[in-house]
This record gives structure tokens, C-alpha cells and sequence, in this order.
């Protein structure tokens, strides 16, 4: 009887841990989907940069480009980050070394990532950098080091 009773559980378990995960799937789903239809807005949480040293919303943006309609100012923006990080010429591991942006130092940087080689820096593996300028040059530096990231004008 133990055994069956076991068993029953173990069974129990395993199809309730199913219904959870296809649950949580379809409310990903449907969040996902209202998220996207909703106006674009800078993540809390996850730093997002963006594409240039400075986004201008009011100079001539490609077709594929989305601008909110209210968007009508240069952005430019600045981070730090979690551990000392080189500023490399390229986005690339193999690119020269220009520096090494000490941890926890605000730097001005584009407002978006950009895709480049892959690296493993501050725990993760990527090939998403960002542009910095530090010490009067711009060159990448690791993104997945980020800290904080934040939008200054």
C-alpha cells in the first residue's frame, strides 16, 4: 500500500508541475503579446542600451527605426560598471586593449548594445558590447558587466 501511495504522489507531482509550467507559458504568451502592442518604454531592471552615442529623435531615422510620436530631444546616455572592464577598439576579444574602466565608474555611452565577438565577462558568455567613451576615445566594452545603466537627457 505504501508503495502504491508513492507512486500515486510521485505521479500527482508530476502532472501538476505540467499544468503549472503550461500555465505559466500561456500567461508568458499573452503577456508577451499585450506587451508588444503597448508604447515602448525603458526596462527598470535590465539595462537596455541602444544603438549610438546619441539618439536623436528628431534627425532622419531609417523606416525600420521605431520613434514614439512623443519622442522629440536627444537622448544621450551613461553607465557603470560591476567589475573593472577594458575599453577595447573594437568589439571584439582580440581587439586592442585601449584602457581599463575601473568598477563602479559612470561613463558616457551609446544608448543602445551592439552585437559583436563573443566573450565571457562578470560571469556570463555574450557578444553584446557597448560603445564608451572613456578617457577622450570611444571604443566597447563588455556589456553583460553593466550595472546600471540610465538615460541622461
Amino acid at each position: 500500500m505504501i508503495k502504491f501511495t508513492k507512486g500515486v504522489i510521485l505521479v500527482m507531482k508530476r502532472f501538476f508541475t505540467a499544468i503549472g509550467v503550461i500555465a505559466a507559458a500561456l500567461a508568458l504568451s499573452f503577456s508577451a503579446a499585450s506587451s508588444a502592442a503597448a508604447a515602448p518604454r525603458v526596462p527598470v531592471d535590465v539595462p537596455t542600451p541602444v544603438k549610438s552615442r546619441i539618439e536623436s529623435t528628431t534627425d532622419t531615422v531609417p523606416a525600420t527605426t521605431v520613434v514614439p510620436a512623443s519622442a522629440s530631444e536627444q537622448r544621450t546616455c551613461r553607465a557603470r560598471f560591476s567589475e573593472g572592464v577594458n575599453h577595447r577598439r573594437l568589439a571584439e576579444v582580440g581587439s586592442t586593449i585601449l584602457e581599463v574602466i575601473p568598477a563602479g565608474t559612470w561613463v558616457q555611452v551609446s544608448c543602445e548594445r551592439g552585437s559583436g565577438g563573443e566573450y565571457s565577462a562578470c560571469g556570463l558568455t555574450s557578444d553584446y558590447w557597448m560603445e564608451v567613451f572613456w578617457n577622450g576615445a570611444w571604443g566597447y566594452s563588455a556589456w553583460s558587466c553593466v550595472q546600471d545603466w540610465e538615460y541622461t537627457s
